[in-house]
């Protein structure tokens, strides 16, 4: 058992084939497609260039995501199964490009054993989990920033032509990916020419740079036009509170996720509510999470100036967005600082890594991984249950159960009824739909919300 345990690679293929597995489960969600998942099939089934390039136009999202989902959707089907699973490969890659960031590490003593809990870290991270389920680009730039660490690292410790091409191709990647993408790669940037050792700036980064600029020059209108845009960043569906700073670390290193959308009001009531201790919440949520963020912290005492690059380029990037969400320029959510993750988990790593008691390490590993995996196993929250609430499925699953005639009529609230026409043939049907597209032309009464809320009562004249 010990010298099964000290084969690395053996390792290794377990943890990858935990994360593959862990990702594949519930796949096929009940619910179907919610509405963001939607917009993104909708855009990628668009006719290519001009259609396409009009639907890209219309959402604040950048362009790239979008090409990757149209060419998957060409080369594969477009069940919800497929259009998943665009999402699932580059989440489930990264964990092995993780493994490799850990791996070249500058501490060699421990670069395997900081490679193998990067790679687990990944592997069951519920955070991780939840978006490979989801037509989303969050794997997609999660994969990229993995890359952009990897790239980094190696530009740190082995400077070089090719080392730094790489790390700007993958940096425009995520540009052209994530619109506030560039606020992570700017300071990655700096923090990577301020840090580096005097004898390791022998290489010059700046022709890459610019050319890495000049790639992301037909990005700037459309970037302009979205910060410009008024309706784009606003807190209006998600008000940002203090209590957010908090969850984001917890979504991150526990199996419990409160910040997907909005999360609650008050961090304080998830542990305390009505004078009753939630003991789960802290022992699923709170335990793993103040483990991550001990090893976080520890890696950072008495810090090679490599870890101290890391940090600066945390915290830069983290500030940036918490004042504009302070501002209530940008919803603080979890997902919007995905870019960041890869250098929690690295960081999280190194310090268990180098802990000097082996108990130690097997105690809180021990610990983290058993918190999480049960978690995820057991609760009917988990990362692979964890329902969208806006599953455009589940009505028309309703409408067939109620038998409805052909002769019957059906009115979709909020959403348009193309959203729901693709979980059923729309002749058999009469069909209406009031949304937020069309109904304050069509009916001059009230607000989307109204109509979400009250439309049995606000409409029932006209139907």
């Amino acid at each position: 058992m010990k010298e099964f345990l000290k084969d690395n690679k053996v390792i290794l293929i377990l943890i990858l084939l935990l994360a593959l597995g862990l990702r594949l489960w519930n796949l096929n969600k009940p619910e179907g497609l919610w509405n963001d998942e939607f917009i993104a099939y909708s855009i990628a089934t668009l006719k290519f260039p001009f259609d396409f390039f009009e639907g890209i136009k219309t959402n604040c999202h950048a362009p790239l995501y979008y090409f990757y989902l149209k060419l998957w959707k060409t080369i594969f089907k477009d069940s919800d199964f497929m259009l998943r699973l665009s999402s699932l490969v580059p989440n489930f890659l990264a964990c092995l490009v993780m493994y490799h960031v850990g791996k070249n590490y500058q501490t060699k003593a421990h670069s395997i054993q900081i490679g193998l809990a990067c790679a687990g870290i990944s592997a069951i991270s519920s955070f991780l989990i939840y978006f490979s389920q989801e037509v989303r680009l969050y794997s997609l730039i999660f994969l990229f920033s993995s890359f952009i660490l990897l790239y980094s690292i190696k530009m740190y410790e082995y400077p070089c032509k090719k080392h730094a091409w790489w790390l700007v191709f993958w940096s425009v990647l995520l540009v052209l990916t994530h619109t506030i993408g560039f606020v992570f790669v700017l300071f990655n940037i700096f923090g990577l020419m301020a840090f580096r050792p005097r004898k390791k700036k022998d290489t010059d980064l700046f022709i890459p740079i610019v050319a890495g600029l000049v790639l992301c020059v037909p990005l700037i209108p459309f970037m302009f036009r979205i910060f410009a845009h008024p309706t784009y960043f606003s807190q209006w569906w998600a008000p940002f509170s203090w209590s957010k700073i908090f969850f984001y670390f917890t979504d991150l290193f526990s199996p419990v996720l409160r910040n997907i959308t909005n999360s609650p009001s008050s961090f304080y009531k998830q542990i305390i509510c009505n004078d009753v201790i939630n003991i789960g919440f802290i022992l699923f949520a709170l335990v793993p999470a103040l483990i991550a963020l001990i090893m976080i912290i520890r890696s950072n005492i008495d810090a090679r100036r490599i870890n101290r690059y890391f940090l600066a380029v945390f915290i830069a990037t983290f500030l940036t967005i918490l004042i504009t969400s302070i501002a209530g320029k940008i919803v603080f959510l979890t997902k919007y600082l995905i870019e960041l993750y890869p250098i929690l988990i690295l960081m999280a790593a190194i310090g268990w890594a180098q802990l000097n008691s082996r108990n130690s390490k097997i105690m809180l590993a021990t610990i983290y991984v058993f918190m999480t995996l049960f978690y995820i196993v057991v609760s009917h929250t988990s990362a692979v249950r964890l329902t969208r609430t806006e599953g455009q499925k589940l009505p028309v699953v309703a409408i067939q159960e109620m038998e409805i005639k052909k002769n019957d009529k059906i009115l979709f609230l909020y959403y348009p009824k193309k959203h729901f026409t693709r979980y059923y043939d729309d002749s058999k049907y009469v069909a209406y739909s009031i949304n937020k597209y069309n109904f304050p032309e069509v009916l001059n009464k009230g607000t989307t919300y109204d109509a979400f809320k009250q439309g049995h009562e606000l409409y029932k004249v006209f139907f």
